[in-house]
């Protein structure tokens, strides 16, 4: 699969919701996910004025930068849920690790590139089923890329002009949707697993 394919399809998953349902019932879930993002913001230094929106008490859907759509519970219920946040070049000025992960688990897409994120790449990063699109680079982020990487649907992996440092993980390797990957400009060692994504047109 090509690259432009692959980000053509993601584009295209994005644009639609995980099921049409006539109920858009909101799940207890959209708060939690809600409060993990304020407790976020709150610990940050800094942001520009995207993030004035994100407000206590207003739906996180009508957040900027905050993307949501229907996911389908175990019991078979159709509940709105955060998706994805795209905030590129917000001046965002604090941690990943104070992102709790583990409330947000229908994550597709993340993208905080161009930003002044510092400290590690949490590891709950990498326990996140349904993403597809992680874009992590020109930040300030250091320590090692987590070896635990379970995410099967990953399509695109930037985390290039950071301060990682360390061996490339050969978890890597078991990404067997990734095109795309980029993880030039740190203090890295080792090479890339030669399996990765399965597919010759990997970048």
């Amino acid at each position: 699969m090509s690259l432009l394919l692959a980000l053509e399809l993601l584009l295209l998953l994005l644009a639609l919701p995980r099921l049409t349902c006539a109920s858009n019932s909101t799940h207890p879930s959209l708060y939690r996910q809600a409060k993990a993002l304020l407790q976020w913001k709150s610990s940050l230094k800094g942001w520009s004025s995207e993030l004035d929106s994100w407000t206590k008490g207003t739906n996180p859907c009508d957040w900027t930068g905050v993307g949501c759509s229907n996911a389908v519970l175990p019991r078979g219920d159709a509940v709105l849920v955060v998706d994805n946040i795209s905030l590129p070049s917000c001046h965002i000025q604090g941690r990943l690790d104070n992102l709790h992960f583990a409330h947000l688990p229908y994550f597709v897409y993340l993208d905080l590139n161009f930003n002044f994120l510092m400290g590690p790449i949490p590891s709950s990063i990498g326990v996140l089923p349904e993403l597809a699109y992680l874009n992590l680079s020109s930040n300030g982020l250091n320590g090692s890329i987590p070896t635990s990487l379970d995410l099967p649907h990953l399509v695109y992996l930037d985390l290039r002009k950071n301060s990682l440092l360390g061996l490339i993980p050969s978890s890597i390797g078991a990404l067997v949707k990734l095109v795309f990957l980029n993880l030039s400009y740190n203090f890295l060692n080792g090479v890339v697993p030669p399996s990765i994504g399965g597919d010759p047109d990997c970048k």
